[in-house]
C-alpha cells in the first residue's frame, strides 16, 4: 500500500454497528501485522454505530480465546474523513461497501469487502493499483461475499464470523509483507 512516509499505511474495517464484525477484523489485523512487524494501522467504523459503544461481549471472548486482544475499543460512526484517512476500506457486506462509497465517492476504488479483497491479494505481489486494476476478475455482486452480522446470536456465530475474518485477514497480511 502506499501512505506517506510520515505515517503507517491504515485499514479501516466497516460493519453496522461496529462492535462485532468490524471491531473483530480490527484487532485481528492489529494483531498479526504487530507479529509480522509491518507498520499497518487497524481501525473500525459502523454505518450505523453509536458513538462510544464497547464490543460485544462474545466479540471480545472469541478474540480473546484466540490470543487477540480487544483491549481499548469504543465503536464510531462512519464518517468521509474517517474513509478520506484509509489507505484500504475493507467492508463485511456489499451493502457496507455501497454506503461507504456514497459518503466519499471519489474513493470508491480503494474499498471492498473483506472476502473480494482477500481474493484479489491472494498469492498478488503486486501494489494496491495492481489489485484495484484486477477487481474486474471478481463478480463484486456475488452474494459469497458477504459476512453475515452475528448480533443478537449465540457466541458459535460469533466464532463462525471469526471462522471467516481471520483467514482472510491472514491472507492480506501475507499479501502486505509482499
Amino acid at each position: 500500500m502506499s501512505a506517506p512516509a510520515d505515517k503507517p499505511a491504515s485499514v479501516l474495517f466497516i460493519c453496522t454497528g461496529n462492535i462485532c464484525r468490524s471491531p473483530m477484523g480490527e484487532a485481528i489485523l492489529r494483531g498479526q501485522v504487530e507479529k509480522a512487524g509491518l507498520d499497518v494501522s487497524s481501525a473500525s467504523a459502523g454505518v450505523g454505530a453509536m458513538n462510544g459503544h464497547e464490543m460485544h461481549r462474545h466479540a471480545v471472548e472469541v478474540l480473546r480465546e484466540h490470543d487477540y486482544d480487544p483491549a481499548d475499543f469504543h465503536s464510531r460512526y462512519l464518517r468521509p474523513p474517517i474513509l478520506q484517512d484509509a489507505d484500504l476500506v475493507l467492508c463485511f457486506t456489499r451493502d457496507h461497501r455501497a454506503a461507504a462509497q456514497q459518503l466519499l465517492p471519489v474513493r470508491w476504488k480503494r474499498m471492498f469487502t473483506l472476502t473480494e479483497f482477500a481474493e484479489l491479494a491472494d498469492g498478488a505481489t503486486g501494489s494496491l493499483d495492481d489489485i484495484i486494476a484486477n477487481r474486474s476478475r471478481i463478480d463484486t455482486n456475488s452474494a459469497h461475499l458477504d459476512i453475515a452480522d452475528p448480533m443478537g446470536r449465540p457466541k458459535d456465530d460469533f466464532e463462525r464470523v471469526f471462522g471467516e475474518i481471520e483467514p482472510n485477514v491472514t491472507t492480506i497480511v501475507d499479501w502486505l509483507r509482499r
